[in-house]
């Protein structure tokens, strides 16, 4: 009678417990976990579970079954972890530690049982829970028997989401904090608030700021980036801010004549600003290649120094006119800079906004090297890049 007893109750209660899953809510809380898989806990997820139900009295251990069956464990309004279709059972997570809390609901007995257990590596915990004597005389009634119990072994294994998805998101959070949150290029003024940079400078920012305009650096103005040619590492950016009252007339213009090997340059720019601090900086050298980085004919070689945050800035020739884009510098080498030519640039205002944008001023021709630099200054801008 005690035998039969015990598994008329292992039976009963093992019924209340396994979650019948139906295939369209099912799909739904798998589509959650997807669509916020990155802000998951670590304990939600869909489970393999194993449960060993046992019990004994004063006299003997009966034999126990095992069952398997699948669980969903997801996060309600509340913040409370819940099995899916089993309002018995809460989970709660001790503090920001990988411990948490088992607690079952004894609706017959109005008894809460809480065990704390340790989920190991995301995809594993093992909870025993034992039937309160309370519940027991309640289920059993005159056939209870001092002495009796009820346990449960439980066994979770975390089938969704795979340990593969958790490497891949894991390795790619690792990359994310490495990446730097804000960092600074160099931009260069054409007509009607319109900024030209490169790709690789705005590339991955949420928000572009722009200091420097009209020579003011203790205000900045918002930018929006408004075409790119990412093949040609080349961007255009616009203000668009309501404290913006324009450039003024831009002194330069931008010329697509082929330059030649040997030619005078030089380069204006906000190098490594976060040492050098935003004073523009000069540096000048010549052509040294019409072609760059393994032959590539949309750039120059030129030989004017430069460093981080030169990207984006404007290549001059000796007359003062653009000539290229400064987009990289030559690792492991000295004085080897690459700079995307300027008929790369037109064509990419040209088919993005109107070429009638493109600045044509040959005014400052006749300015000695200093008098162009205090003329440009005001035109070329530090780009303040920012991820969040």
């Amino acid at each position: 009678m005690k035998r039969i007893c015990s598994y008329l109750l292992l039976h009963l209660w093992v019924s209340v417990l396994i979650a019948q899953i139906s295939p369209r809510n099912g799909a739904e809380l798998r589509a959650y976990y997807q669509r916020n898989f990155d802000n998951l806990d670590p304990i939600e997820g869909i489970y393999d579970v194993s449960v060993e139900q046992w019990s004994k009295n004063a006299y003997t251990k009966f034999p126990g079954e095992t069952t398997n069956y699948t669980v969903m464990i997801y996060r309600d309004k509340n913040g409370v972890f819940r099995w899916y279709e089993n309002d018995q059972v809460e989970i709660n997570r001790v503090g920001e530690t990988n411990y948490y809390k088992y607690s079952v609901f004894w609706s017959g007995s109005d008894v809460v049982d809480t065990k704390r257990f340790l989920l190991k590596d995301s995809q594993y915990f093992e909870v025993a829970m034992s039937v309160p004597d309370r519940q027991l005389r309640y289920d059993l009634g005159r056939n209870y028997q001092a002495g009796f119990e009820v346990h449960f072994d439980y066994s979770f294994i975390k089938v969704y989401p795979t340990n593969d998805m958790y490497a891949e998101r894991n390795q790619r959070i690792a990359e994310m904090n490495k990446a730097p949150k804000e960092w600074t290029g160099t931009g260069f003024a054409i007509n009607n608030g319109y900024i030209v940079t490169n790709y690789h400078v705005i590339e991955n920012a949420n928000t572009i700021k722009v200091k420097g305009i009209k020579g003011e650096f203790n205000r900045d103005y918002n930018g929006v980036v408004v075409g790119t040619d990412k093949d040609s590492d080349l961007a255009i950016i616009k203000i668009q801010d309501d404290a913006f009252s324009g450039f003024g007339k831009v002194p330069y213009s931008i010329v697509s004549s082929q330059a030649e090997v040997g030619e005078d340059v030089f380069v204006l720019g906000y190098p490594l600003t976060s040492t050098m601090g935003e004073e523009i900086k000069l540096t000048t050298g010549i052509i040294s290649s019409k072609t760059g980085f393994k032959g590539d004919v949309r750039l120059y070689q030129f030989s004017a120094p430069i460093q981080p945050g030169n990207s984006g800035g404007p290549l001059f020739n000796a007359k003062g006119n653009i000539i290229g884009v400064v987009s990289a510098k030559h690792s492991g080498t000295e004085n080897v800079g690459y700079a995307i030519k300027s008929i790369y640039l037109k064509n990419l205002i040209e088919s993005t906004i109107d070429a009638s944008i493109l600045p044509t001023s040959s005014a400052v021709s006749n300015l000695t090297r200093p008098g162009l630099v205090k003329k440009y200054k005001d035109y070329v801008f530090i780009i303040c890049c920012f991820a969040e």
